[in-house]
């Protein structure tokens, strides 16, 4: 479990479900003030319920049976609008949800009870708010318009979504697509995603791999942490070109890891993983001495990194695995949805396009608490399956750990697929899973 080393920060209030080590919250009673001992506190009140979907993924935004929800949002009312949420990268601890509020189950769904007036509803999931303002009565009933997260970032209209760098991979694993069929840019019929519409939506880099419009060189992005704290997300898809020369630079090294310990998230895909072992060596040990970066290129006492021991992640050849999911809240939530073969299985998904291989995750002591006892990271396996070479031993495909501070890392064998497809597959849907929820809280983050 992760303990502070020092006084948190000034908490967010309105932060949503903890992190990756709890997922157990439960919903929190709506509480009538007027109430007084042996009175039923919901007495009076109006029950709403409804779904929280994700981004674009509502009902009438996607074929019937295609929409998904989202699990973990906190859904409340407020007298007051709530506070802007941060446009730079902060440590956001986890605290309670608010008296009046609930925290949606694995499909998404709430029931909400609470005396009739003029409220601010919120409905948020990490940095992904809308708040809108309601006369609440006993004919009031939600609309899906009215709980679906939003797509754009518009505060004057009350919708918040996180400010994202994504660094450009090749071609095979276009991640802006799953962005546009989130509504955060635009996709075409076919499914693929219309380069001029990421502008205003997100912040595109180019490495080397290919380039859109817009894109800026990735060195403008990883050589300045202030251009960093920008983000709350910074996205390093499959294959990221330009990057031996770039990571050997202690600069960056210093940068990326300033950057997770401050707060920030990284979203690692394949042969992009030396962005993050390179930096953070010590949690997932990839397979071949080649792809991997060992621990002891990292010198924690010291605070040095070692260039000439970095692995370059570039495994080969690709491979399909015969997967499921580890996580049980993923499992919940993915199991029963629709994809493009029908109704998915947690237990049984076809993952496509893998190419590193992970030998093993390891726990890693990252500091002391106040008492002196150690604080250890233990990375969470979401996503396990087959690889080549291990006789079909069952090995993890997708983690998340917490090598520092407030920040969280992503690493996934797998990515999106290349085809052109309208929807997502299975092995996107747990992409866009994680992309809601590496932004939220932590539970109490070692703060350097």
């Amino acid at each position: 479990m992760r303990r502070p080393v020092t006084a948190l920060f000034p908490l967010l209030i309105l932060a949503a479900a903890c992190g990756p080590a709890d997922r157990t919250s439960e919903t929190v009673p709506a509480v009538d003030a007027g109430a007084g001992d042996g009175e039923d506190p919901n007495e009076g009140n109006v029950t709403l319920t409804g779904t929280v979907w994700a981004p674009g993924n509502a009902p009438g935004m996607v074929p019937p049976g295609h929409e998904i929800p989202v699990s973990g949002a906190v859904v409340y009312v407020a007298l007051d609008r709530p506070e802007p949420i941060s446009q730079t990268v902060e440590c956001v601890p986890c605290t309670e949800a608010p008296a009046s509020g609930v925290v949606t189950d694995a499909k998404g769904n709430f029931v909400l009870s609470v005396a009739p007036g003029t409220y601010w509803l919120v409905v948020q999931k990490a940095q992904f708010r809308l708040e809108q303002q309601l006369v609440i009565t006993p004919q009031t009933v939600l609309t899906h318009e009215q709980t679906t997260l939003p797509s754009l970032h518009d505060p004057d209209n009350g919708m918040w979504i996180p400010r994202i760098a994504l660094v450009l991979g090749y071609s095979g694993d276009p991640m802006e697509t799953i962005l546009g069929k989130m509504g955060i840019g635009e996709v075409d019929a076919s499914g693929a995603f219309i380069a001029t519409s990421a502008a205003g939506k997100f912040d595109l880099y180019e490495a080397g791999s290919r380039s859109l419009a817009g894109a800026m060189p990735v060195e403008t992005l990883v050589k300045d942490l202030d251009k960093m704290l920008q983000y709350h997300i910074i996205f390093f898809p499959c294959a990221v070109g330009d990057r031996d020369e770039l990571l050997a630079q202690s600069d960056v090294q210093r940068n990326i890891r300033d950057y997770v310990a401050m707060g920030g998230r990284m979203y690692v895909a394949d042969w992009a993983g030396d962005w993050a072992d390179n930096i953070f060596p010590e949690q997932i040990q990839l397979a071949g001495t080649t792809y991997d970066t060992p621990a002891t290129a990292y010198d924690r006492a010291a605070d040095i990194w070692f260039p000439a021991q970095f692995g370059n992640a570039n495994a080969f050849p690709s491979y399909t695995s015969f997967a499921s999911i580890s996580e049980p809240g993923l499992a919940e939530w993915l199991d029963g949805q629709m994809g493009a073969g029908g109704e998915i299985s947690a237990e049984a998904i076809q993952v496509v396009g893998n190419y590193n291989r992970i030998f093993d995750l390891h726990e890693v002591e990252i500091g002391t608490d106040m008492m002196g006892q150690p604080v250890i990271d233990a990375p969470v396996t979401y996503v396990s399956g087959t690889a080549p070479g291990w006789d079909n031993e069952i090995k993890p495909l997708m983690a998340t750990y917490e090598p520092v501070g407030c920040g969280r890392v992503m690493y996934s064998t797998f990515h999106t697929t290349s085809d052109e497809h309208v929807g997502l597959l299975p092995q996107e849907r747990v992409l866009l899973y994680l992309l809601l929820e590496i932004g939220v809280c932590k539970d109490d983050p070692v703060v350097e």
